[in-house]
């Protein structure tokens, strides 16, 4: 019984979150990194994206940047140098907030930045995969954000047309209830 309260109350739970995946600045202590200006944010349909990568691989020279649609074909792709060395905090102009933190946060570390930016045309979940490549033109790394592009606003609301919103929240209500009751009763 104690499963099925709980089971009720994960799936109200899954069906009030939207889940966006992305690899998040703080895994530059690995080496590399990327972001983007909507990190955590669903992008209005039409809206530009900057993906910004980062490394402390002092032997990496460009990042190819590989925008992918969400039926995985390849939108755009283009390699960039980087910039830098930047000693943190210092960082470039127009870094997202998520890494200007970091970099306040972590000081005196070199790291290396490139940038791209684009307009994603259709819904889904996008991709952009960021390469490293190093002096004697290997790939030192891979690393890939999901973006969620949309066109609604930022609210995020669970879609259920059967039992709406409400519903939804009742059921997560009810699960919890259930689940605490049973609880009680074991002890």
């Amino acid at each position: 019984m104690v499963h099925v309260a709980l089971a009720v109350l994960l799936t109200g739970l899954f069906l009030a979150v939207v889940n966006i995946a992305h690899a998040q600045w703080s895994e530059l202590s690995s080496g590399y990194a990327i972001t983007t200006n909507w990190h955590g944010k669903i992008v209005p349909l039409g809206e530009s994206v900057t993906v910004w990568a980062g490394t402390t691989d002092s032997n990496v020279q460009e990042v190819l940047f590989r925008w992918k649609r969400p039926d995985n074909t390849t939108f755009f792709e283009v390699s960039v140098l980087v910039l830098g060395p930047f000693t943190t905090p210092n960082v470039p102009p127009g870094v997202p907030e998520e890494i200007s933190s970091w970099a306040q946060a972590h000081q005196n570390i070199n790291v290396y930045y490139a940038n791209n930016t684009q307009i994603p045309n259709t819904l889904g979940d996008w991709s952009v995969q960021a390469f490293f490549r190093g002096t004697d033109g290997k790939e030192k790394a891979g690393v890939t954000d999901t973006i969620a592009i949309r066109a609604t606003s930022f609210n995020v609301i669970p879609d259920l047309p059967v039992v709406g919103t409400a519903g939804a929240a009742a059921t997560m209500l009810l699960g919890l209830g259930l689940f605490l009751h049973i609880k009680r009763r074991q002890l």
